[in-house]
């Protein structure tokens, strides 16, 4: 039996199948005239997969069903449908036995309930901690809890994206109904850039959006508001740093042998985002945006061009802070009217 390119989602697979040269159909996905694979000879790659799962009476998952809501369908693609199993049981078929109690009981992803993985990211959860509590409130530039930066660096970089020549994004003002000329749609000056959870005072990072409507919300536009839509354009080929973690091949980082300590190092990474994705608030004090400042000044000083995080007032957007404004060209303005806006609201406790 034959699996193909499109049994799968992750990209690191569907090179290693189109690298074959060999067109057929496919047994799992019923996919016609496509690249196809012996399963069998992905075996290693997903030992590393599966050694990552044990069963647990208490689990109600099944091993396929595991997978997809641990690695958000990264690996399977939704064509393969109900054949998941099959085709992970025939990836593992000459080493069937060992695996073979996987297949027949509900599982979980061990690294998510050993001790010993939270003995791992505690440190750098309480060093976290107290960094952050530190430089708002007793050091500003000689910290004595200080952070392990290469072990920061080495996680970071797992996150890095390239965002290439061309790639367009948003950023939007309130304005009048004349609305704002290109110029007006940069990044303050230096002596007018105020605080934010990833720039300090005075120095100026432009802000952007992945689309029109994140940026409408995140400039906080009321209804009949006028508001002046700038279209950005990448003007060469950049990289950033995705703390939003929805770039990551699990295929890739099997393969390397990586996967198990980015998973138990993921709730780290997921603290730093929510901090920076934080939305900005009237009652906010600045001192509160200083750790994410420092965070944002080391992803820069190791050599990238910004940080990309998830919009906490859009959930389907997502934003940039560039840290290289002159990367980016102004290519056009729209101004837009806000008609309606659709608010939810929650309880607070007393």
């Amino acid at each position: 039996m034959n699996c193909c390119t499109e049994c799968f989602s992750s990209n690191y697979l569907k090179d290693i199948i189109n690298r074959n040269n060999t067109i057929g159909d496919c047994d799992f996905c019923g996919t016609k005239k496509v690249s196809i694979y012996n399963p069998a000879e992905l075996s290693l790659i997903f030992q590393n997969i599966l050694d990552l799962y044990s069963v647990h009476p208490d689990s109600i998952n099944s091993i396929e069903t595991q997978i997809e809501i641990d690695f958000q369908n990264k690996i399977f693609s939704e064509k393969i449908g109900l054949n998941t199993k099959l085709l992970l049981q025939n990836i593992v078929k000459d080493d069937y036995g060992a695996y073979q109690s996987l297949f027949e009981n509900n599982v979980v992803l061990t690294c998510s309930n050993l001790p010993e993985s939270i003995d791992i990211i505690k440190p750098l959860q309480i060093s976290w901690e107290k960094f952050a509590d530190e430089i708002k409130t007793t050091n500003r530039f000689h910290i004595q809890n200080t952070l392990d930066l290469e072990k920061l660096q080495e996680l970071l970089i797992r996150y890095k994206k390239p965002i290439n020549k061309g790639k367009k994004f948003y950023r939007a003002r309130i304005s009048t109904k004349e609305g704002f000329v290109k110029s007006d749609m940069l990044n303050p000056p230096a002596d007018k850039a105020k605080a934010g959870r990833a720039n300090p005072t005075g120095i100026s990072y432009l802000y952007l959006a992945d689309q029109i409507k994140t940026t409408l919300y995140e400039a906080r536009a009321s209804l009949f508001d006028y508001v002046t839509v700038g279209e950005f354009r990448a003007k060469e080929d950049i990289k950033v740093i995705n703390l939003r973690g929805d770039t990551y091949d699990p295929v890739l980082l099997a393969e390397q042998e990586e996967l198990e300590d980015f998973l138990i190092h993921l709730p780290f990474i997921t603290t730093l985002e929510t901090n920076l994705s934080k939305p900005r608030r009237r009652s906010d004090n600045e001192l509160d945006y200083l750790p994410t400042q420092y965070l944002s000044e080391f992803i820069k000083s190791i050599g990238f061009d910004g940080v990309e995080f998830q919009s906490s007032l859009f959930s389907g957007g997502y934003n940039l802070a560039i840290f290289t404004p002159d990367k980016f060209e102004c290519i056009s303005v729209n101004v837009f009217e806000i008609e309606n806006i659709d608010l939810k609201e929650k309880k607070c406790k007393p």
